[in-house]
């Protein structure tokens, strides 16, 4: 899949040179609760993309060779040297065998819904996450509890990557902490293609009308290389299983 080319290269194009990288680690994955944790204000040391800063979350996903390590990387202050609220992005970048979205759409279909998954239901203990998949954004409430403990971004990383990689598809994780309000407002655009993007796929893989003079995502299709190929060929399998 490579669909999500563009918005990958441009996501690294706009990052520095020289982020703090952190190889997956297996024995220091930070706790996952199994659900969704309430931590009070009261109770909280800071909040990430809270107090009206910028905040974004996106996720890509290539069978290019991009991503060719398990890793977290950091951009801006890590959890330890905050001391309040701050600006926040969290970008996943997944490898992924090949979906076979051309031959197979139910495989296909099967497995960005099983990513899509990840993303809401990833739970750090000491670390409330609010997703909102209609802006965007991602907002966090880390405990003072926590703090204490050392959490640090590597560990919450290493969370995700075990939890991507638990999907047989998955070959490679790298998560994108960043703290940099500058660098997070830069990315704010790549989220809103990325999700038209997902939207688009998901419709064609749907199964619904594939009527591009009367489909509100033809912009898609147009903009994104690779979709009007994948649209098309969904309507040929269709017409020549009738």
């Amino acid at each position: 899949m490579k669909l999500y080319d563009s918005i990958i290269q441009k996501t690294l194009e706009t990052l520095p040179d020289d982020p703090a990288r952190f190889p997956y680690d297996t024995s220091r994955i930070w706790k996952d609760r199994g659900e969704s944790e309430l931590i009070m204000l009261r109770d909280a040391a800071f909040e990430l993309g809270g107090s009206s800063l910028p905040s974004v979350n996106y996720t890509c996903v290539t069978t290019s060779g991009l991503i060719e390590e398990n890793e977290t990387w950091v951009f801006g202050p890590d959890l330890p040297d905050l001391k309040s609220d701050s600006a926040f992005a969290k970008i996943v970048l997944l490898e992924t065998e090949d979906l076979g979205e051309t031959e197979d759409e139910e495989k296909a279909y099967d497995a960005i819904r099983n990513l899509e998954f990840v993303r809401y239901h990833v739970f750090p203990a000491g670390y409330m996450v609010r997703v909102s998949s209609e802006s965007n954004r991602e907002q966090v409430r880390v405990s003072k509890k926590v703090m204490q403990a050392g959490i640090r971004f590597a560990y919450v990383g290493n969370t995700y990557i075990r939890r991507y990689k638990a999907i047989p598809c998955v070959k490679k994780v790298r998560v994108i902490f960043i703290t940099d309000e500058k660098l997070v407002e830069a990315l704010l655009p790549n989220a809103g293609k990325v999700d038209a993007i997902t939207k688009t796929l998901t419709h064609i893989l749907d199964g619904l009308p594939t009527d591009c003079g009367h489909c509100s995502l033809k912009p898609v299709c147009d903009e994104v290389e690779g979709m009007r190929e994948l649209h098309m060929g969904k309507k040929n399998k269709n017409q020549e299983e009738k």
